[in-house]
């Protein structure tokens, strides 16, 4: 019974394509100390859908700077078009920040901590997805914590960069077309995120 199982289950990875999650995890550095971790997920589904995770821990103690910060992520795709997407952001205990988007069928319902808009442009390609494909060469990426788009720069080769509507620099650096690090340059450091070993 077990070697049967494991047939049908070949047969079905086989024929569908289905080889389980993706998986990317990060370090988090700041002043050169490991603070937290990233963790980021990429699940094709048989039907086309692709769902996408992302979660992030930290906690970092320097004279002047002391915070824990957590942060969550949830994105479904279909046919390369985002059908919805979730954030939240939790600092010393407290929301912070949230934003919830959805395609309706004719345009995107945003709701978020900076109020409620709408808006019709396609988008394919955002902060989260481009972790798992640097082959894209695109002018525009959505923010999805803020629920905006920014636009792109490669600087050279394997480098991509923008700023995002809240002031941040963002620099993913790619190896095999998925981001190995990034650099997060916020107002009181920069922030590295390096692929765990």
């Amino acid at each position: 019974m077990y070697k049967y199982g494991l047939c049908v289950m070949f047969l079905f990875s086989a024929l569908y394509g289905f080889s389980g999650p993706e998986t990317l995890s990060y370090d988090i550095i700041v002043f050169n100390t490991t603070v937290g971790k990233m963790v980021i997920t990429h699940d094709k589904q048989p039907d086309g859908t692709d769902l996408y995770n992302l979660v992030t821990s930290s906690k970092a103690k320097f004279l002047w700077l002391n915070k824990t910060n957590d942060s969550q992520y949830q994105l479904i795709y279909k046919a390369g078009k985002l059908i919805s997407s979730t954030f939240k952001e939790i600092e010393n205990g407290e929301l912070k920040r949230w934003c919830n988007i959805k395609w309706d069928g004719v345009k995107y319902l945003v709701d978020g901590y900076k109020g409620k808009r709408t808006f019709t442009d396609n988008i394919s390609v955002s902060t989260i997805t481009a972790y798992f494909d640097g082959s894209k060469k695109i002018n525009r990426i959505f923010y999805e914590s803020e629920g905006d788009f920014a636009n792109i720069e490669y600087p050279e080769p394997g480098t991509m960069e923008f700023k995002t509507s809240d002031g941040h620099k963002s620099i993913y650096h790619y190896i095999n077309n998925k981001v190995n690090n990034t650099e997060f340059k916020l107002s009181f450091a920069t922030v590295y995120m390096t692929l765990s070993k």
